[in-house]
């Protein structure tokens, strides 16, 4: 199924945070990287979900990005930091006000800098455990990783499903003349 919707998705959602991540747009990283978790979490979901949920991002986390990943956050960590970006492009959303998810705190860099170490072993100590510091170069190579990942398993699940086959044909595409 070459060049299919998915694919094409895929491919411009990889090519989007390339670019953005290249010229250290980090908060439009974040927000293209987990409201693309959102329609994939959908993508992946079973064929009677007509929504994309929490839930549904977090099965997607925990599916593709985490089982493999050195990140410390949980997939529900991720889900209020989605939250907080995708609402109000800080690292604060209700769930971490109300202390049932850590807030996530950035930083970019070589994992071995020792600024980048210093900054996540401090990240820890904000607000009496209830932070987390994550080096958005590694959430971002695991997003890609389980997004690649994800690509090779929905092609294959939507050869025998109608459902998700639909699902998949109605992803938006550019169109330009």
């Amino acid at each position: 199924m070459k060049d299919s919707n998915i694919e094409k998705y895929i491919h411009s959602v990889i090519e989007a945070v390339d670019i953005l991540h290249e010229k250290a747009l980090f908060g439009q990283v974040l927000t293209v990287m987990y409201s693309s978790i959102d329609a994939c979490g959908l993508l992946d979901a079973s064929a009677e979900q007509e929504k994309a949920t929490g839930k549904t991002f977090k099965d997607w986390v925990n599916k593709y990005l985490l089982p493999e990943s050195s990140l410390e956050c949980s997939a529900d960590d991720l889900w209020g930091a989605r939250c907080a970006v995708l609402h109000t492009h800080t690292a604060v959303s209700d769930l971490s006000k109300a202390s049932k998810v850590k807030e996530i705190q950035y930083i970019s860099g070589p994992p071995e800098h020792p600024l980048v170490i210093a900054f996540l072993k401090a990240s820890k100590d904000i607000g009496e455990k209830e932070s987390i510091g994550v080096n958005i170069d590694i959430l971002l190579m695991d997003f890609l990783k389980g997004i690649e990942k994800f690509n090779t398993e929905f092609i294959e699940r939507i050869k025998v499903c109608d459902v998700l086959k639909n699902r998949a044909l109605r992803v938006l595409l550019n169109h330009a003349i």
